[in-house]
């Protein structure tokens, strides 16, 4: 295919996924059709093989620049600052907060496949997937602090960044539910500064009834 072609099939299917943004952010998933779609943006059928897919595309694709914006935000830093991985995670936390403020119809669309993902396995692995991801990374920066004594060596990195995540989630959700009712900039910076001690989390055994049981400590 000639690479103008190409150029332009990308970008009509970045049309669709802005169209389809907009349909699913004002009625939801469920009452938003293909025919929703295509009165905005005709086709999408050509690019997308159903409802689902071009959902998943577009939950895919939900940063739409948050990415380059935590990028920015970590470059903005002084050199001290980039080499601080709790700095970073400020950095990071700020950036989420600047995007909620000015992509609310994507954000509300992401939190709106996490309700879904509980019924719909197709939207579920995709979830799945993008938690794994950004999981991945900060679970990485949370050790790299921990290495560096930004975060007590008892730091359990994986929970830490679930934590993180988990409460960004909880801010978009109580924002869309009352936007304007706290300052997101304020609610991120609090949130990046409580985790300043998460303790590796306890394993756990079930008893002879079913119910969890702490395991009992590890010999050294």
């Amino acid at each position: 295919m000639p690479k103008i072609a190409e150029q332009a099939r990308a970008a009509r299917r970045d049309q669709i996924i802005a169209a389809a943004l907009a349909c699913f952010a004002r009625a939801g998933y469920h009452a938003t059709t293909m025919a929703d779609v295509a009165a905005s943006k005709g086709t999408p059928y050509l690019y997308f093989e159903s409802k689902e897919a071009l959902f998943i595309a577009l939950l895919e694709e939900w940063d739409c620049g948050l990415a380059d914006r935590v990028n920015a935000a970590i470059a903005g830093l002084p050199e001290a600052g980039r080499r601080s991985p709790r700095q970073v995670l400020h950095a990071v936390a700020a950036a989420v907060a600047g995007h909620v403020l000015e992509e609310t119809e994507t954000c509300r669309v992401l939190m709106e496949a996490r309700a879904l993902a509980a019924h719909e396995p197709a939207i579920a692995a995709a979830v799945r997937n993008a938690d794994t991801r950004a999981h991945q990374q900060l679970e990485g920066l949370f050790a790299a602090g921990i290495e560096a004594g930004e975060w007590p060596a008892g730091t359990d990195p994986a929970l830490a960044a679930r934590l993180f995540t988990a409460g960004l989630y909880g801010l978009m959700a109580q924002w869309h539910l009352a936007p304007g009712s706290f300052s997101w900039q304020t609610a991120a910076a609090a949130l990046a500064e409580g985790l300043t001690a998460v303790p590796q989390s306890a394993a756990f055994v079930l008893d002879g009834d079913g119910r969890p049981s702490p395991s009992p400590p590890r010999s050294p």
